[in-house]
């Protein structure tokens, strides 16, 4: 129990550094290539592109939404162990800590004619998201004696890592002047996964029945506790790059998902697009551990009060007769069968207005209404994203308003509201230089004077050739 306080502070301190997946800054800015692997319905521009390799498209981020590294180490006198005792009091089990990392490797795109546009590519990602378990925390700090009858509950355990890299091709169709259309295929492959989830039981201490000469009973009451792990002999020994080449070449389990979506351009001014991404699943086959304990038990003894960690005390002599029991009543299982993790799907739904001048350098014309709608200088409007996690649908809702300044230059701002923030400004700055398309992004703005006091940041940068029309 010591150990699993000291991880928990620790995983916050050091990922206090947005929020999930979610990509505000680029989504429905037609002007990034990247825009369409948010919607595979949005809007393409040009003939082509391609991105450069391993530039293309950089994304990570990461966040907590209990506290920040200020909320640790204020000047107001206070000892550390008094602010993890706050920290446990104030956080709750639906805290997280959450960390994206995403890395373009290849990203093409191609125009077969007026309609139809093709896009294609492979990418890496890292996800991880883990809830702070409220009730083994508290029980590992604070022991159990002022917690008699008090069940902790297994399921506040619950975390998920994945590791992977991702095929695609996707086709985006132009019905009509309002309407375009697109899809896109994915070929997952997960290099390293672990989660524990949908942990059951509880363990609780009470008094013993009124006939024992005992004065405490410890109940572990259907327990049902597992990890369920892919890939890790993988990053056993000494791994080379080309190990790691291989894994990520179709060298890992495989997985089949599809991302949809839409942009309904009602007039020159009103833009609607909505997308679903990640609608698939992975099949876990190979060098697959599930560790699992299930079962009940009961141990009539004296009060086992837990080392309380405030209190820095050491662990009993009894702790260790405890823990072996524990172990023979309910074992922990290996197994080695084959299972199917879904990945997180994610929603967006966006509305904008565009208003002002014709936009520098925009060729659109509305033509009395038959030809493409023109790209107004000025745009404003409202993003919704969620994302599916192991204990609730996370949401955020963000309001941006875009500039194009320039023929080569756009910016994009936002402010966003989420479990993290909801004092979230963020800026995307695109140019096109030539061919050559560049994009940086931040989140968090409001909080980079001083990072202790930043519960998320995140970056995204960009570098692509587009080809334009001829």
């Amino acid at each position: 129990m010591r150990y699993v306080t000291l991880f928990l502070v620790s995983c916050y301190m050091l990922m206090d550094p947005a929020f999930g997946q979610n990509k505000q800054l680029i989504y429905g800015l037609d002007e990034v290539p990247q825009n369409l692997m948010l919607n595979p319905g949005g809007v393409a521009e040009g003939r082509a592109f391609f991105g450069v390799p391993l530039l293309s498209g950089i994304h990570v981020n990461g966040g907590s939404s209990g506290f920040s590294l200020f909320d640790l180490a204020a000047s107001d006198g206070k000892l550390p162990a008094e602010r993890i005792s706050g920290l446990i009091r104030d956080l709750s089990e639906k805290d997280f800590i959450t960390m994206t990392q995403q890395l373009e490797i290849i990203s093409v795109g191609w125009r077969k004619n007026d309609k139809t546009f093709y896009t294609a590519g492979i990418y890496q990602e890292f996800d991880f998201i883990t809830y702070f378990p409220k009730d083994w925390a508290t029980l590992a700090w604070y022991g159990n004696a002022d917690y008699l009858n008090y069940p902790f509950k297994f399921d506040h355990i619950s975390a998920r890592a994945d590791l992977l890299s991702v095929f695609h091709f996707g086709i985006n169709k132009k019905i009509d002047r309002k309407w375009t259309v697109g899809g896109r295929l994915k070929l997952y492959n997960s290099i390293l996964a672990g989660s524990s989830l949908n942990n059951r039981g509880s363990f609780t201490t009470r008094l013993s029945d009124g006939d024992s000469q005992n004065i405490y009973a410890q109940d572990l009451n259907k327990a049902n506790v597992s990890i369920q792990t892919s890939g890790l002999s993988r990053f056993e020994g000494n791994v080379t790059s080309s190990d790691l080449l291989s894994a990520g070449l179709f060298g890992g389990d495989l997985g089949l998902g599809i991302d949809v979506g839409a942009t309904y351009q009602y007039d020159d001014a009103w833009r609607f697009s909505g997308s679903i991404l990640d609608i698939g699943a992975i099949v876990h086959a190979s060098d697959v551990k599930t560790y699992q304990a299930s079962g009940d038990y009961i141990l009539e003894g004296i009060e086992l009060d837990f080392p309380a960690l405030s209190q820095g005390q050491n662990a009993p002599p009894y702790y260790a007769i405890f823990e072996n029991e524990i172990e023979a009543a309910v074992p922990i299982d290996t197994l080695y069968s084959a299972y199917t993790q879904w990945r997180p799907v994610k929603m967006n739904l966006a509305a904008s207005y565009g208003f002002g001048p014709t936009a520098p350098g925009s060729v659109a014309c509305n033509c009395s209404g038959k030809g493409d709608a023109y790209q107004l200088e000025s745009e404003v409007g409202v993003q919704f994203y969620a994302i599916k996690r192991p204990k609730a649908i996370q949401t955020a809702l963000s309001l941006f308003y875009v500039r194009r300044l320039l023929r080569n230059l756009t910016l994009k701002s936002t402010w966003t509201m989420d479990a993290l923030s909801w004092t979230n400004l963020g800026l995307v700055a695109v140019s096109d230089l030539g061919p050559i398309n560049v994009y940086l992004a931040a989140d968090h703005l409001l909080t980079y004077s001083n990072l202790a006091k930043a519960r998320g940041a995140s970056i995204q940068f960009g570098i692509n050739v587009k080809l334009e029309r001829r």
